[in-house]
Formats: structure tokens, C-alpha cells, sequence
């Protein structure tokens, strides 16, 4: 349920959740380049705080809000790996390519244009990969990766051992930004509700 409301206050914002990534530890260990900056030698946690700090300040510098939901898990195939679900603008691209690379150091093996396919990037080892929401319906297809990641460790006979927050959401779009600005979204739809409902309605 927090997913669920989370995503749909990202929504109201005007922040859509357009971007998944997954990264792959273990694989990234195993095969990746190990390039120069990278943070695989990090504990478990401290990885995943470090690339999730690293992504926020890429927003900031942008001048956007940090809007993410994320799950951790360890499969049986995957091993530890991340899931995330964000909000970036796709003409930047490249930017967010360039963060994951060095985080993970594991340069991509190809980077399409923003929408171009459901793939548009992953690393040379497969350690990582980045999914643009192509569907029509943005939103639902928002909800439903968050349900897919909420329902990672449902996958597993015992749930695994994992230090730290295992799932986590932004404050951007945490349960405090939603209290604090319900008035004004309220009041907006007050206010415009009406029109925005029409827009939709008339669509073809």
C-alpha cells in the first residue's frame, strides 16, 4: 500500500516514474570491469545507500527532486541485486548512464535513445540495465513494477537475511511530503479537477 500511494502522489506531482534499474551485484563482481570509481568493495548496505545518495545527488544537481521507490533481494540465480524506480528526465540520459557506470563500474555495452525500446541501456557483463515506462498507460505500468518489486522476497520458500532496509521510498515522496501537501493538491483539484477530467475524457 505505501508503494501504491507513493507512486500515485508522484503522479500528482508531475514526477512520473519512467525509469527502472536494476543492478546486479553479483554479476557486477563476477564479470564487471571494475572500472575506477566503483563501489563493489563496499558491505552489502553500504553499497546500496551509497548508489541511492549517489543518484540524489545527481538529482540535486539538476535542480530535481530525489523521487525513487526500491526493493532489495538475494535470488538463487541474481544473488543481491537492486531494484529501483525513479523519476528522470529521458533527454538526460546520458547523465544517469554515466552515474550507474561509475557506481558500478561496468561501462554499458549499448545506450539507446530514451524511449527507443523498453531496454535502453545495460552494461557489458549485465551486471545492470535501464527500462524507460513505454506503456501508454504510464501510471499503471508505474504501479505495477512497484508491486513487482514489493513482492520480491514473496519469490522465496523464507524470506532472505538482509541487513538494512530491505525496501524503502524517498522522503520526496515519502508519507510526510504526501501529509504536508495534500491541502495544496486538494485545493487543485477543487479548482481544476473538473478540467483535467474533461482533457481525459476527450482523449481519442
Amino acid at each position: 500500500m505505501r508503494f501504491r500511494e507513493a507512486v500515485a502522489f508522484a503522479y500528482a506531482m508531475d514526477w512520473p516514474l519512467n525509469i527502472g534499474i536494476t543492478i546486479t551485484w553479483a554479476a557486477l563482481k563476477t564479470a564487471g570491469e571494475r572500472n575506477e570509481g566503483h563501489c563493489l568493495g563496499r558491505g552489502e548496505w553500504d553499497r546500496e545507500k551509497y548508489t541511492r545518495d549517489e543518484l540524489a545527488r545527481l538529482c540535486r544537481s539538476e535542480g530535481l527532486p530525489f523521487v525513487a521507490l526500491w526493493g532489495r533481494d538475494k535470488g538463487a540465480d541474481m544473488g543481491w541485486h537492486v531494484h529501483l524506480s525513479i523519476f528522470w528526465p529521458s533527454y538526460k540520459l546520458a547523465q544517469l548512464v554515466a552515474v550507474i557506470e561509475r557506481i558500478s563500474g561496468s561501462s554499458a555495452d549499448f545506450v539507446l535513445k530514451p524511449y527507443a525500446a523498453d531496454v535502453v541501456a545495460r552494461s557489458v557483463c549485465g551486471g545492470w540495465q535501464i527500462n524507460m515506462n513505454n506503456r501508454k498507460d504510464d501510471k499503471e505500468s508505474a504501479l505495477e513494477w512497484a508491486e513487482y518489486i514489493a513482492a520480491q522476497h514473496a519469490k522465496h520458500p523464507a524470506p532472505p537475511e538482509i541487513k538494512g532496509k530491505a525496501f524503502g521510498i524517498s522522503e520526496a515522496i515519502g508519507k510526510t511530503a504526501q501529509e504536508r501537501t495534500r491541502p495544496a493538491l486538494e485545493a487543485r483539484e477543487a479548482k481544476y479537477g473538473w478540467m483535467m477530467r474533461r482533457a481525459v475524457a476527450e482523449r481519442p
